[in-house]
């Protein structure tokens, strides 16, 4: 029996008219096999009709799909381990030599929130000084605070280690092993949803949302990457395949990837693995049915993704939720029922046969 995602469908109808995002594409995989996909809506709130190759402002998905794939294959590759410290690569100062890598993937660093650079310098060449002057809220490795500094940070001693700049880095490491074609940082031409208005009355389009990533010329480890729900679909069946290609050849070992999916928090008020969000410890994204082990990601944008590794099944799920502005929140509840709609006809006859 084939799950049917029409529930899930209704609900995206549903929200569009409601103005709860201009628009909106949702892809349901399991494993290799794509299940459901299907766009919504306009690219921005009279423009262009939205379709399936209609590429979003990631936000926040970066973290993962970069930083976080990057210092995973500086691991398999002998480039640094976990336990290296920030004084090993660069001259901390002493409240941050002992940060380590891991505890920067597992936002247990103790960096603040809401650090806004470009008030801080009008030269974006200073800002690994201006992260290294930030005082920390926490000791390194007692809670976890989520926050884009430490990002931002390991991305600059990534271009380091690997001597490249961040956008050919992640095109040659990411995006052309993965075949992610239409997936990079600062985008050209156009199919690109819109985003937040800005004082000038227009929406931005093809430009990052995210201030700090604008100041860094539009890329960074926090945000800057475009993509669509196809090239997404690819990241997220190698992660389900245990790092393996559709071609049978490897991206990362199996040890790799289930390290990264694992908690690496326990006790703390979140779950996070290494630069993976498992929400089912706070009652997250991914609503009421997901299980446990489910790992994902959102972007400030309205954009998000989910994998339950324990069955392969994933959920892509893009909005420009802050078209024309980010006072509207409601995709928090939406991406909930969404799931919820999702994994429930997915249980109904999708996870018969192999994935």
């Amino acid at each position: 029996m084939a799950a049917s995602f029409s529930r899930a469908d209704d609900i995206l109808r549903h929200s569009l008219e409601e103005g709860a995002f201009p628009s909106a594409c949702l892809l349901v995989g399991l494993g290799k096999r794509v299940l459901f996909r299907r766009a919504y809506g306009r690219l921005d709130l009279d423009g262009p009709v939205t379709n399936e190759q209609t590429r979003y402002d990631l936000a926040s998905l970066t973290k993962p799909l970069v930083v976080g794939m990057l210092t995973l294959r500086a691991i398999e590759s002998g480039k640094l381990c976990l336990w290296d410290k920030l004084d090993a690569f660069i001259d901390a100062p002493p409240d941050k030599r002992e940060i380590t890598i891991k505890q920067i993937l597992t936002h247990t660093a103790g960096f603040p929130t809401g650090l806004h650079l470009w008030e801080l310098s009008a030269n974006p060449q200073e800002s690994i000084d201006l992260l290294l002057k930030v005082p920390l809220i926490s000791k390194p490795g007692t809670r976890v605070q989520y926050c884009c500094t430490g990002y931002i940070l390991l991305a600059q001693l990534l271009e380091c280690l690997y001597h490249a700049k961040l956008p050919e880095l992640a095109l040659r490491e990411i995006f052309w092993p993965l075949k992610m074609t239409k997936t990079g940082y600062l985008p050209t031409g156009g199919n690109i949803a819109a985003t937040e208005m800005t004082d000038e009355g227009r929406c931005l389009q093809g430009i990052v949302h995210d201030e700090n990533a604008r100041f860094l010329g539009g890329a960074a480890g926090n945000a800057g990457v475009f993509s669509n729900m196809d090239d997404l679909a690819l990241f997220l069946q190698m992660l389900a395949a245990e790092g393996l290609l559709p071609d049978g050849s490897r991206y990362l070992s199996p040890a790799t990837v289930r390290l990264a999916l694992r908690n690496h928090t326990e006790g703390m008020a979140q779950a996070r693995g290494l630069s993976f969000y498992l929400p089912w410890y706070d009652d997250g994204f991914t609503g009421d049915l997901f299980p446990r082990e489910t790992i994902g990601h959102t972007g400030f944008t309205g954009t998000s993704f989910a994998l339950d590794p324990t069955t392969g099944l994933y959920v892509i799920l893009l909005t420009n939720r802050i078209c024309p502005s980010r006072d509207n929140t409601t995709i928090y509840r939406i991406r909930r029922i969404v799931h919820n709609a999702v994994y429930a006809a997915a249980l109904q006859g999708a996870f018969k046969g192999s994935v």
